[in-house]
């Protein structure tokens, strides 16, 4: 089993998650002095929502490359996942995305093509380093940026402020790329078969009004609390007359993107998976 020796760094996928756009724009000589073996490519994937300080201008990236089939001239977006997908399409290539989050998510992996590479790479990095997960996102239509390679991971740190250089995210994603480099390099693959992932299952949204409108927020012993186990009656909610609002969970869950600020626009409030084990 062979990782591509050609290995692509996104940052700025979303123009308002600094960390990742000051690494592929302040650290390309520091990485390509430490792992002088291999290829190294790094894209400032979306300038223009930097410049706006926004997640995007016309449409998430991070979901466009779906639409490559389509003409949307309208799009700035939509160039933008074509010029990309030219650039990681050229040779094999593993594809790491650089993305901070609002939520208390740790050092996370997503990853969404369940082969062996990725996962071995997931395997050996959730045993090697201190709160570091693997969130299983399967992504058949290839709507994400990491997953217009075969070999692809996304990288989410947090918890961060979106438009700010937070020192501890900056540090854990630099250790995380890091990390992959060195087993790229070495071809250091887990000698384990499986990986314990989280694999997304539903989508909770916030409670809302007779108008559509939210109508509650997390409740404060709900904040942060990322990746525990919950089943049964839960309360995730209060509404803005203070009372609680509880949810039934039949079976055990772990929350994931609690009170994420770039899912308010589609009133999504967090994520349940389902912890599961992925042989490879």
């Amino acid at each position: 089993m062979v990782i591509p020796n050609r290995v692509v760094i996104v940052g700025g996928t979303h123009g308002n998650e600094w960390a990742g756009i000051k690494i592929v724009t302040l650290y390309q000589s520091y990485f390509r002095n430490k792992f002088p073996s291999l290829k190294l490519e790094f894209i400032f994937a979306n300038p223009v929502a930097h410049e706006l300080n926004s997640r995007f201008k016309d449409e998430d990236l991070n979901r466009a490359f779906q639409y490559l089939d389509e003409d949307r001239p309208n799009s700035y977006e939509h160039s933008r996942a074509k010029d990309i997908k030219e650039i990681i399409k050229r040779e094999p290539c593993l594809v790491l995305d650089l993305h901070t989050t609002t939520s208390n998510m740790g050092k996370s992996l997503i990853v969404s093509q369940y082969n062996r590479q990725n996962l071995s790479i997931c395997e050996k990095l959730t045993r090697d380093l201190n709160n570091c997960r693997v969130i299983g996102a399967p992504d058949p239509h290839r709507k994400y940026l990491a997953s217009q390679s075969d070999f692809g991971l996304i990288l989410e740190v947090g918890a961060v402020a979106n438009s700010v250089v937070g020192g501890e995210s900056l540090e854990s994603t630099l250790l995380l790329i890091e990390s992959i480099l060195k087993l790229v390099e070495g071809q250091k693959i887990s000698e384990i078969s499986q990986v314990e992932l989280f694999e997304e299952m539903q989508e909770v949204h916030f409670p809302k009004n007779e108008k559509g409108e939210i109508s509650g927020y997390i409740h404060p012993h709900f904040q942060g609390k990322d990746f525990l186990p919950l089943k049964g009656k839960i309360i995730p909610f209060k509404n803005f007359e203070g009372e609680e609002v509880t949810l039934i969970l039949d079976q055990e869950l772990f929350p994931i993107f609690i009170n994420e600020a770039a899912y308010y626009p589609q009133q999504l409030a967090f994520i349940l998976c389902k912890k599961k084990s992925i042989f490879f």
